[in-house]
């Protein structure tokens, strides 16, 4: 028995090493590879400096034009700050880039449903849950909890089901907006 406690102890401690001498490897090897500027433009948006940051995702992209994610952060904080139709013109431009590019194809879709525009937003919250499953998981406790958000927001899947279930009613019986609980709602982030 003690044999077999020295055997896996021998082994955890192996893998334990190599394990942090991988990261460490990778770490030095892309640490020229980070752009300060990306860094920068997603802590001022979590700081919710959205001009700041658009300004700083615009250099990421004209740096980097392949990097679709600089271009949904510019889109992102073109909708934070209420200039919907470039946001949208941003959020089009990526989708023609990358047909099913997640990030956009869900804020797009929170876009026009803030907008008012429900059966678009129908449109781009379906094609988003048929591609990724994982958007009818909660947010995890501990990443409301590192992003300071107190409720617990609903899923696309559950406000795709909502919608529906609400544009099936009678004109005057609809329920859209609520805008104490929309005002809380989180962007959709990978």
């Amino acid at each position: 028995m003690n044999s077999n406690y020295k055997i896996f102890k021998i082994i955890a401690i192996f893998l334990g090493t190599s394990i942090s001498i991988w990261l460490l490897y990778d770490f030095i090897i892309n640490y020229k590879k980070i752009n300060t500027n990306y860094v920068q433009a997603n802590s001022n948006f979590l700081k919710k400096d959205y001009k700041k940051a658009y300004e700083l995702y615009k250099k990421v992209y004209e740096t980097e034009p392949e990097n679709l994610y600089a271009l949904e952060g510019q889109a992102r904080c073109l909708f934070k700050m209420k200039k919907y139709k470039d946001s949208e013109k941003v959020f089009k431009l990526i989708l023609q880039k990358k047909e099913n590019f997640l990030p956009a194809l869900t804020n797009i879709g929170i876009l026009y449903d803030t907008n008012g525009e429900y059966d678009k937003a129908i449109i781009f919250y379906r094609k988003a849950v048929q591609q990724d499953n994982r958007l009818a998981n909660r947010m995890s406790w501990f990443k409301r909890f590192i992003k300071n958000i107190q409720i617990k927001p609903s899923t696309i899947s559950e406000r795709l089901l909502y919608l529906e279930k609400q544009l099936n009613l009678d004109s005057n019986q609809r329920r859209l907006k609520n805008l104490e609980i929309d005002g809380l709602q989180p962007d959709y982030q990978l």
